[in-house]
């Protein structure tokens, strides 16, 4: 009995715990909103990174994204943006706060690929979970069915549904999985450099806000392509990756 009391009194205390954080966390929430309300952007975008990476949340990302915007520095902007809606990708508020900023840093963005068009219908855990749910009730109507005797036409087309759905899955996976590969340049007239250092020269400039994929990571540096003509390395300063 004790022990039961003991186990009670734990899951009690824990609960309590969650629940104290959760109204923290709000309290927190609510204050960089009234400092960003107040015209304080710099203090809201100070209260917003404290509550990162604990509350990684498209709301607080999208409001760090607001606030950089009202401040001018686009490359941050468009960095918590793209967070944004790697937590929800069909918010439409977060795809037109980026747009916005992308004319206002008078970028061109490439056109998404085929399958990051698939993947930004739904958050990557959901294509995760399909993936595994389909994958298993593939192998269930493949291998387990014939030994229960169920065949037929509903046994095949519910075969070829999974099968289908699966492969939909994967391509949403592949699409976030190219994502995943991008960061943002964030400061403007950014130096990219033909080795990772500080004294290389320099083989050209990048805007700040433009997307650039990820080749390779050195110490401080990441090798990146931009467009479909500029290559070189950037310091964690001037860059940073979307998924971090």
């Amino acid at each position: 009995m004790k022990n039961m009391i003991r186990i009670s009194l734990f899951f009690a205390a824990l609960i309590a715990s969650l629940v104290a954080r959760g109204e923290s966390a709000d309290a927190q929430f609510a204050q960089a909103n009234q400092l960003y309300t107040d015209g304080e952007y710099a203090q809201a975008i100070e209260a917003y990174q404290q509550m990162l990476p604990a509350q990684q949340s498209a709301n607080v990302h999208f409001n760090l994204g607001n606030a950089y915007y009202q401040l001018g520095e686009y490359g941050p902007a468009v960095l918590h943006y793209e967070k944004a809606l790697a937590l929800a990708p069909r918010n439409p508020d977060i795809k037109a706060n980026l747009e916005l900023t992308q004319e206002a840093a008078q970028l061109t963005p490439a056109p998404p690929g085929w399958a990051q068009i698939v993947g930004d219908l739904a958050p990557v855990n959901f294509w995760a979970w399909l993936a595994v749910i389909v994958f298993w009730a593939l192998v269930a109507l493949i291998v387990i069915a014939p030994m229960y005797r169920w065949k037929g036409l509903s046994r095949n087309g519910l075969t070829a549904l999974c099968a289908l759905v699966l492969i939909v899955s994967m391509v949403g996976l592949y699409g976030w999985h190219v994502r995943g590969s991008y960061g943002v340049v964030l400061t403007d007239e950014a130096t990219l450099s033909v080795a990772p250092t500080s004294t290389s020269p320099a083989a050209g400039s990048v805007k700040a806000g433009q997307l650039a994929q990820i080749r390779e990571r050195h110490g401080e540096y990441f090798l990146v392509t931009v467009g479909t003509d500029k290559i070189g390395w950037l310091p964690n300063k001037a860059f940073s990756p979307i998924w971090d």
